[in-house]
């Protein structure tokens, strides 16, 4: 679940599916409950425990999450930031969050 920074803006789930691409690098397609985005396209960075997501959806509405994995790596504790302005639907937001190997 993730948690916006903002009070007037509701929790979120995401749920991602990280697989190789035809170039070899990783990427995801993402299925959400915000109402600011829906199922971006993210390009996932990992550098160590570190692990940037980050893309958008065909509307053009933005998401970046950023966070670290833990011992297990089964959990990844991240903040993000989402720019949903291309519709009209949100602005900036931001706030934390976990992602869970399923």
């Amino acid at each position: 679940m993730f948690y916006s920074n903002h009070s007037d803006v509701a929790p979120f789930t995401i749920t991602v599916v990280i697989n190789p691409d035809s170039r070899g690098h990783l990427a995801g397609s993402s299925n959400l409950t915000s109402h600011c985005l829906k199922g971006a396209h993210l390009e996932v960075t990992v550098t160590g425990s570190n692990v940037v997501l980050a893309g958008s959806d065909k509307e053009g509405d933005n998401v970046t999450l950023r966070g670290s994995l833990d011992n297990t790596g089964t959990q990844l504790k991240s903040t993000y930031i989402l720019n949903g302005s291309a519709t009209g639907g949100c602005e900036t937001d931001d706030g934390t969050g976990t992602l869970t190997k399923q």
